[in-house]
């Protein structure tokens, strides 16, 4: 892991796999973009949804061995790993214990979502299940979710249970609407937000890859320290497989 370069946990760079990128052209220029952003590290994040669109651990794997040699031909210099963002269902810890569905980094992470109007008590129950077979779930764009909008108290009780919370740069920013950013800043203003990613899907555009003035806001508005552990540090605990400190 580099050093003064931030961590990326949530991105849809793998070409041709989901909804992110369309070419591996388009990947590239994703990749050239976040090394210009400051980015050391990534991982990336297709769309698993059990039943219908996954790719194993190891097909994952294959696509940024594949990608990496690219990026040599384009003297791009970054740390790629293999991850997943995980639609929640009933079977998800039973694919994951079987390796249908890769975690973050080969460790006890998991990025996980639900749909953006799912009801309180499903989330709630599947966090749970999750929890209870060994995992450390986080949050997907938690900003997003109704349930939580409604009843910030919900988000801070995910939290206590052993959650992790992640929200997207540009909803931070604003980029994503003012909802969407009034919710962000509700969740950091609690200190239980633990990761700040791009969710980057496209090469041009609002869901392109940012995070330098996300930094600085978060920074100017929440201190370094905060900024350092919501960037970096935090992402860093988890690629080494360890507990995330308090902020």
């Amino acid at each position: 892991m580099r050093e003064n370069t931030f961590i990326d946990i949530h991105s849809h760079i793998l070409p041709v796999v989901d909804d992110g990128s369309r070419t591996l052209e388009e990947s590239l220029e994703m990749l050239g973009q976040a090394q210009r952003e400051k980015i050391g590290t990534i991982i990336l994040t297709p769309h698993q949804k059990p039943g219908s669109r996954c790719l194993t651990t190891d097909r994952v794997k294959e696509k940024i061995c594949r990608l990496k040699e690219e990026m040599k031909k384009r003297q791009i210099s970054m740390e790629l790993y293999p991850g997943g963002e995980l639609f929640y269902s009933h079977d998800l810890v039973k694919w994951l214990e079987e390796g249908r569905v890769p975690t973050m980094a080969g460790t006890d992470y998991v990025l996980v979502e639900f749909m953006p109007d799912e009801e309180w008590n499903y989330m709630r129950s599947g966090i749970d299940r999750l929890l209870c077979a060994g995992y450390r779930p986080i949050l997907a764009h938690a900003e997003r979710y109704d349930c939580l909008y409604r009843q910030l108290s919900r988000a801070k009780e995910l939290t206590l249970i052993g959650c992790f919370l992640q929200v997207n740069s540009q909803s931070v920013t604003g980029a994503g609407g003012w909802t969407v950013k009034r919710m962000t800043n509700a969740l950091l203003k609690e200190g239980i937000v633990h990761f700040v990613a791009t969710d980057a899907h496209r090469a041009q555009g609002r869901r392109s890859v940012h995070l330098q003035k996300c930094a600085a806001f978060l920074e100017r508005k929440y201190g370094r320290p905060c900024a350092e552990a919501l960037l970096f540090r935090n992402a860093r605990a988890l690629l080494e497989n360890r507990e995330i400190e308090e902020i």
